[in-house]
């Protein structure tokens, strides 16, 4: 506790532990790429897409859609992807995660077509 100031809990979750718990981090994203590891990239993504539609931030879809576009997948199987999970997540938790998809691939879209100069 002696690095530990009060104005840190001003900060996101995240950045706390980035800068304060950095081996927490690190032994997280360690565990998350072994799971999974019968499936194809494109389809890990899609089902850490689908899991983390129920989050209570939306945060952590602005983390995977990259890697899920990275991986292969098209718009139409992310937005598929979150439909898929209404049954068991309900219509109302997939109307509000899905602008903050939408809006995650209009962002990359754009950065993309300004790299490409479209």
């Amino acid at each position: 506790m002696e690095n530990f100031k009060w104005e840190d809990l001003d900060k996101d979750g995240l950045t706390f532990l980035m800068e304060n718990r950095k081996e927490v981090v690190k032994n997280y994203q360690k565990m998350v790429s072994t799971l999974g590891k019968s499936l194809d990239e494109k389809t890990r993504q899609l089902i850490m897409l689908a899991i983390q539609v129920n989050s209570p931030s939306p945060d952590a879809i602005k983390i995977i859609i990259p890697k899920a576009l990275k991986a292969g997948a098209t718009r139409d199987e992310i937005i598929d992807t979150i439909i898929l999970t209404i049954p068991i997540v309900g219509l109302s938790t997939v109307l509000k995660m899905l602008p903050f998809v939408l809006k995650e691939l209009e962002t990359l879209e754009k950065a993309y077509n300004e790299i490409n100069g479209e």
